[in-house]
């Protein structure tokens, strides 16, 4: 039997794992904004979701098709979706799989960010739960916003900042009381004198790499998703932009984050559309 292959969904495919969370008769949903990683074996046959809170992330949906259990394909996944994270993992479960997790580098915690406490007491009332976390943050994470505008070619616009030798995609960190997309249009504003408007740009998922630039750190974005209409112009800390062909790649040097984690979701939704 072939291995079953493992990979982060793209935003537009999340309904998928819904999808089979229903087929499973399970009342497990995908949170907006999170992470969907799934393996499939010519369908969807496990899943789980990574969801963005304080300064880590929630792991909830960890679901395994009956006829798939006892392969250790829930710890292939988990071990996959959390390869990149450098940042705290927490989970609530019950007692009974307390051992499993334990074995994944899980330890019990009774410090959680309040939002998950207070969903913790609640789900508490109902069955018992134990809270887990796991925290691999060894290395200063770099939060960022980040746009990947096309042309009507399928082109992808990048940008390499001045004295630097990677190209990225254009975007950068957030200010005080920022969302995600008011980082990214401000930031699409500053360095290439574009405009746009949040119906401009959808959200295409959640990647965390190496940081390019900075040495030691390792960097976590928020990655959009949109047309390019508007003519871009070169400004602030941007020397020079670039074009990325999905089919050639290695014209440009490449960011990691860009390279290792969002080209494979690129190349999939161009794929996925023909």
């Amino acid at each position: 039997m072939p291995t079953p292959a493992i990979r982060q969904l793209p935003a537009e495919l999340q309904p998928l794992l819904n999808k089979f969370y229903r087929a499973q008769r399970s009342q497990m949903r995908g949170m907006p904004g999170a992470s969907c990683w799934v393996a499939t074996d010519r369908d969807i046959i496990a899943g789980l979701c990574l969801t963005p809170v304080a300064e880590g992330h929630w792991l909830t949906g960890l679901l395994v098709a009956p006829e798939y259990r006892s392969q250790g394909l829930a710890r292939r996944l988990i071990e996959q979706a959390l390869e990149s994270v450098r940042s705290p993992v927490w989970l609530f479960c019950h007692p009974r799989l307390a051992g499993f997790y334990a074995r994944l580098g899980f330890v019990q915690t009774p410090d959680l960010p309040e939002p998950l406490h207070d969903r913790l007491q609640r789900y508490a009332r109902h069955k018992p739960l134990i809270a887990f976390v796991r925290n691999e943050m060894t290395q200063p994470i770099l939060r960022i916003a980040t746009a990947c505008l096309h042309d009507e070619q399928g082109r992808i616009l990048l940008v390499r900042k001045r004295g630097t030798h990677y190209f990225m995609l254009p975007g950068g960190k957030a200010e005080a009381d920022e969302t995600a997309l008011m980082t990214v249009r401000r930031e699409l504003h500053e360095e290439l004198a574009l405009q746009l408007d949040d119906a401009d740009l959808q959200w295409l998922g959640h990647f965390q790499a190496p940081a390019a630039n900075e040495p030691g750190h390792w960097v976590e974005a928020q990655v959009f998703i949109g047309k390019l209409t508007q003519t871009p112009r070169v400004q602030a800390e941007i020397e020079e932009t670039g074009w990325l062909e999905l089919d050639a790649p290695e014209a440009l040097r490449l960011a990691p984050l860009l390279r290792e984690k969002i080209l494979p979701v690129l190349s999939e939704r161009a794929t996925t559309a023909h």
